[in-house]
């Protein structure tokens, strides 16, 4: 059996071409039976307002029951990758990083901390939300069973701190636009539903009206058989307009949960 910490993958944000699950895999468990797997992701921009301190490129570590597994920092808007644990309370802190690994460099700080109960074979994932000054974290337990064949699974989240209630659209690579969520105001998730794989072009609109927030994301790949989440990140209006670090402003982010053979 591999190590309990073995990442199942790095879930991608990028559009990426992606190989599909194997039909004959058992539903939800993989090599690490009878763990809790959680997934991190840093989806809290840096929210300052100073110009010098807008600037900076704010990463998190998370660490889990006490001990950190990561060699580097968790930047915005990525992850670290499924990893195994006991099941039972797991205990989470996230701390920014030491100033050695900020852009440019800055104090770290113990910005939030969270407990919650897992189960064996299990999926969980753990988003840092709000900003990096005040992170709000939150938990989604992930049903990374199997479709239906032929199918996809999707799941759909406001996680942008300032856009307001959203709608999200599949406005290429279906034959007629598909509205995937309504009116998802912040935090807010559709939770795994099953879609036709294809290559889209996605946008997010202000609720109830064809406004668009953002550019639209293009070649947004889904495979038959995977996971995917597909989150708003970043803010709609800059903090410090003109300081704020590029990287944070409002973009449509995703990644498979689940691709290959689990944990």
């Amino acid at each position: 059996m591999k190590s309990s910490l073995t990442a199942l993958l790095m879930p991608l944000v990028a559009a990426l071409v992606l190989p599909s699950c194997k039909p004959t895999e058992v539903e939800g468990l993989g090599e690490e039976k009878d763990k809790a797997k959680i997934i991190f992701v840093n989806a809290a921009p840096n929210g300052a307002t100073d110009p010098v301190q807008a600037r900076r490129e704010i990463a998190v570590y998370p660490s889990y029951n006490g001990v950190q597994f990561n060699t580097f920092p968790i930047k915005f808007p990525w992850s670290n990758g499924y990893k195994a644990f006991p099941p039972g309370t797991m205990a989470m802190r996230f701390d920014t990083a030491q100033s050695q690994a900020n852009n440019p460099p800055g104090a770290a700080a113990r910005v939030a901390e969270l407990s919650f109960p897992t189960k064996a074979d299990a999926y969980y994932s753990v988003y840092a939300l709000g900003t990096a000054q005040k992170v709000e974290p939150v938990v989604l337990e992930d049903d990374l069973t199997l479709p239906a064949p032929g199918k996809a699974k999707l799941r759909v989240m406001n996680y942008s701190p300032d856009a307001g209630p959203v709608d999200v659209v599949i406005t290429g690579g279906a034959p007629q636009p598909i509205t995937v969520a309504s009116n998802l105001t912040y935090k807010g998730v559709r939770d795994f539903f099953e879609i036709d794989p294809g290559t889209y072009t996605i946008e997010v609109r202000v609720a109830g009206t064809t406004t668009r927030i953002g550019n639209a994301r293009s070649n947004v790949f889904i495979d038959r058989n995977g996971c995917y989440s597909i989150w708003t990140a970043g803010f709609r209006t800059l903090p410090s307009p003109g300081n704020t670090f590029g990287g944070y402003t409002f973009d449509i982010r995703y990644h498979a949960n689940r691709w290959t053979n689990p944990l």
